[in-house]
């Protein structure tokens, strides 16, 4: 039980901090901590996530962030992905997915280090909107993680949003995609239900912590710290053993 305590803590804590559904976190030590395999492993985060994405954007809500109606063409985006990439996830090479992810996560990275002042286009466009929700929802259901690490640098690079907006927005968006992906891989598995379950209410505990530490770090600092850490999530995804 402690092992769960810890794992969710921690994810719950990145979580609200960086707007991510902590998947990225819960996913690896999960392997790192227990025997299962990666594929059931990414099960167990989503049904984690649902909890602590759940909190941390109730949170960011209440701290002033303000959703609109492109929140519903991100969630449209996300459950379809996600229904996809769970269901494909058992006839695809994960490593390959992965390496090709993270060094995706390397170039995102690198843009948000050499730029916190995003101008966009795109930002009105219901399609772009979309396309983000079904791009991370796929990735959700590959890989168990929430999205966010996709979702909020295409949010701030290509759709104008500040970065603590782009947050909240991936958090609200991150639920039904992690439903969606925990339904489809979990069904008939009520001891992984039970363990995900607790990850993320021992998750809500960070979580709520994390999100209101996020509303006194200015936008500089939230950009630097989310590219250290899509840097270190690319880095342990590459090296990763099978």
């Amino acid at each position: 039980m402690f092992k769960l305590f810890f794992i969710g803590l921690v994810g719950g804590l990145l979580s609200g901090l960086l707007g991510v559904g902590g998947g990225v976190i819960f996913v690896p030590l999960l392997t790192y901590m227990t025997n299962k395999n990666f594929k059931i492993n990414t099960g167990i985060s989503s049904m984690a996530i649902i909890f602590v994405a759940s909190a941390s954007g109730f949170t960011y809500i209440l701290n002033g962030i303000s959703l609109t109606f492109n929140i519903f063409y991100l969630v449209v985006g996300g459950i379809i992905g996600g229904y996809v990439g769970s269901k494909i996830t058992a006839k695809i090479q994960t490593k390959s997915l992965e390496r090709i992810f993270s060094i995706l996560l390397i170039i995102v990275a690198i843009r948000m280090f050499l730029n916190t002042s995003f101008q966009s286009a795109f930002n009105e466009n219901p399609i772009f909107y979309i396309f983000i929700g079904l791009v991370t929802g796929i990735l959700s259901g590959l890989l168990g993680i929430g999205g966010g690490i996709v979702r909020i640098p295409l949010l701030i690079i290509f759709g104008g949003l500040e970065n603590i907006v782009a947050q909240g927005f991936s958090l609200v968006a991150t639920i039904p995609t992690a439903m969606t992906a925990a339904v489809t891989k979990l069904r008939g598995s009520p001891e992984l239900i039970k363990q995900g379950t607790y990850i993320g209410i021992f998750g809500i505990i960070g979580s709520i912590i994390g999100a209101n530490t996020a509303f006194l770090l200015s936008q500089d600092i939230l950009n630097t710290t989310f590219a250290i850490f899509l840097l270190l999530v690319s880095l342990n995804l590459y090296l990763k053993k099978d």
